[in-house]
């Protein structure tokens, strides 16, 4: 092979390459972030039942992602917390590639009674601040096996 076809194929493969990965990251537009709340659910082979916020930022990851989860129980026609922890998380601790999804959890001891994970969220991106709050769907005895085999 001479040398300019062996050249010609290298610029082909490093342009076609370059196409995988944005060049710059600093474009001004803020980092996206996706935020899910996880229906509280038992922790496999102990008796605590967790809540689970997952989320994704695009990379180059948000300045700042922080997560104010908390596990709430009904009690008559109000909810009010069981646990609750805040995780503040920095540039590549709140990315994820592609639709994987990064996660931190809140737990407690199994116990009766009617529970949601709830997480109020707020992400910071290039002087851009966005949140919100979410709530899982309710789940009434988190620990209790759905199907009892007897």
């Amino acid at each position: 092979m001479g040398k300019t076809t062996v050249l010609l194929a290298l610029t082909l493969l490093t342009a076609s390459s370059a196409g995988c990965e944005p060049r710059s990251t600093d474009t001004g537009i803020p980092v996206v972030c996706t935020v899910v709340v996880d229906t509280p659910a038992k922790v496999a082979d102990v008796e605590r039942m967790a809540g689970t916020v997952r989320f994704r930022c695009e990379n180059p990851g948000a300045e700042t992602l922080t997560l104010k989860a908390r596990l709430e129980k009904k009690d008559g026609d109000r909810w009010r917390t069981a646990v609750s922890r805040t995780f503040t998380l920095r540039g590549p601790e709140t990315f994820a590639p592609g639709l994987k999804y990064q996660f931190r959890t809140i737990e407690m001891g199994c116990a009766t009674g009617i529970y949601r994970t709830v997480v109020d969220w707020s992400r910071v991106s290039r002087s851009s601040t966005k949140g919100d709050n979410l709530v899982s769907g309710p789940m009434r005895e988190p620990c209790k096996p759905f199907l009892r085999l007897t």
